[in-house]
């Protein structure tokens, strides 16, 4: 159904969310072009995502790569008080202008002039201009949440003038809060559980140019399950017991040190409970 798929992946874990296999099927089994979206830049230091940006251009060379955030100045650190604490000013939700822009001009080398995406260019840069403001009225599109028609389809490139583009990922990735951002308001739910979206819906971006949006996609993997923990693509709530994530943590890095606790016990040795145990007398 897709012209043009994006990959989403959390720029922190690159590696473990983005699936080779499936590129490989897409680029040369089905011919489809594919971009991978490393999303939430916000939350990395800018000298990791150009790093991360270089592997995937120089792993996979015909692979378009996208660094993305839903919440562009959304990192605007404020320092107050003797004791230099903290703030962070959250925007209000936008269209990510820069991602939209750069997104339209990957794929319109893709579309090549098949399809009119003038529409699209003047809204990224009507959106630009406007200045921002609290009080301004949202219009929320409407979303088609029906049950699809699973029966035979054949695939037609940009069918009746509209460019489809679909998103893929595993869940907690982004691909709602990235749709989120192209369009520049609130169309589609989003959670940090792992899992929220449960429905394929479908938002036109604009009168030929359609966003697909689907569930998160659990793809074979060999990773450990403590790592998908980690990067949040397992949910913890579905977890039968903490400690062998925190086993898998501890073992890497200096859990104590990085918490600032003392072995309940008073002992040297450290156990994924010990840790547990340790960090809730901190906080309690």
């Amino acid at each position: 159904m897709s012209d043009v798929l994006l990959c989403v992946v959390d720029i922190r874990f690159p590696p473990l969310l983005f699936p080779p296999k499936l590129y490989d099927y897409c680029q040369k089994t089905l011919g489809k072009s594919i971009i991978v979206v490393l999303n939430k830049i916000d939350m990395i230091p800018s000298p990791l995502v150009v790093a991360w940006k270089d592997y995937f251009k120089k792993k996979y060379p015909e692979l378009e790569v996208l660094c993305f955030t839903s919440y562009e100045g959304r990192g605007n650190e404020i320092k107050t008080g003797p004791g230099l604490k903290t703030k962070r000013r959250f925007r209000k939700l936008r269209m990510a202008g820069e991602g939209a822009l750069e997104l339209y001009k990957i794929i319109e080398k893709t579309v090549a002039g098949q399809v009119d995406l003038s529409s699209w260019k003047a809204k990224i840069l009507e959106e630009s201009n406007i200045a921002e403001s609290d009080e301004q009225e949202l219009e929320v599109d409407l979303v088609d949440t029906s049950v699809p028609d699973t029966s035979y389809y054949e695939f037609k490139r940009f069918q009746d003038g509209i460019l489809t583009i679909g998103t893929i990922g595993q869940p907690n990735t982004g691909k709602s809060s990235l749709i989120n951002g192209l369009m520049g308001k609130k169309v589609v739910s989003v959670s940090k559980t792992p899992g929220h979206t449960k429905h394929f819906q479908t938002i036109f971006l604009t009168p030929n140019v359609r966003l697909c949006d689907c569930p998160g996609l659990i793809f074979p993997s060999k990773v450990p399950k403590a790592l998908q923990v980690l990067c949040g693509s397992y949910p913890i709530a579905q977890l039968r017991e903490p400690y062998t994530t925190i086993k898998y943590l501890a073992e890497r890095t200096n859990l104590p040190s990085i918490l600032k606790i003392n072995h309940p016990e008073g002992e040297k040795e450290w156990s994924a409970f010990d840790i547990s145990d340790g960090n809730v007398v901190l906080t309690s």
